[in-house]
């Protein structure tokens, strides 16, 4: 899986003095809202992959996420129970090709990415397009280095089962020493997520560490 390096490009400021008692993983990204289902609340349970492919999946058509899972539940949700409510929920929209219009009531963020200091995407930065999550940027040897990771491997990090607890920013700082050393070699570099495993470490995250786009937009 490719990743990317950006040197310089894009400037942040931020507060380090972070509560450090607050650590774990950010995790599931986002809760959604119960809907009330034949006099009872139903809340939907969809993996993080899956949440991120639903934010991402976008057609002509769009309903409200209430209508959508209401008809999904009552009509369709027997059919492909097999995949997984997220799975069949999603099979369901693109077999209607229908997507969602998304409200802020539907759920509510992870308070990891509500963090007054957590990064937030640049519009204009060609490189963090398609890319759901924002790392903040680390000062190594003198210079800003922004590290840019494909979705997969944000979630491969943020839902590791094992390995020693290492803070996220300190291995991406470590990581990207070594991106260096590897550049000057013309050396071959392993994939952020890779490097992380081969060392036996278990990210913990801080608040402000990582940020979090919802790719679209809500009303």
């Amino acid at each position: 899986m490719k990743q990317r390096l950006n040197y310089g490009r894009i400037t942040w400021s931020y507060d380090d003095d972070l509560d450090s008692k607050v650590t774990g993983s950010p995790t599931p990204l986002l809760q959604f809202t119960a809907i009330r289902i034949q006099g009872k609340f139903k809340v939907p349970q969809f993996s993080d992959r899956v949440t991120l492919l639903l934010l991402k999946h976008k057609t002509k058509i769009k309903i409200s996420f209430r209508e959508a899972y209401l008809r999904w539940y009552l009509e369709e949700s027997h059919s492909d129970r097999d995949l997984g409510e997220g799975k069949a929920f999603l099979l369901w929209l693109k077999k209607t090709n229908q997507s969602i219009a998304w409200k802020k009531t539907d759920y509510k963020l992870h308070r990891f990415f509500t963090d007054d200091n957590a990064p937030k995407h640049d519009p204009e930065d060609e490189m963090a397009e398609e890319l759901s999550f924002a790392v903040r940027p680390v000062e190594v040897e003198g210079r800003k280095v922004k590290l840019y990771l494909q979705d997969d491997a944000v979630l491969n990090l943020i839902n590791l089962s094992y390995g020693e607890e290492s803070d996220f920013l300190g291995l991406v700082k470590n990581y990207v020493a070594l991106r260096f050393k590897w550049e000057s070699w013309r050396a071959p570099a392993p994939p952020f997520l890779d490097w992380v495993k081969s060392q036996a470490k278990r990210p913990v995250f801080l608040p402000g560490q990582l940020g979090f786009s919802l790719l679209t937009e809500t009303t």
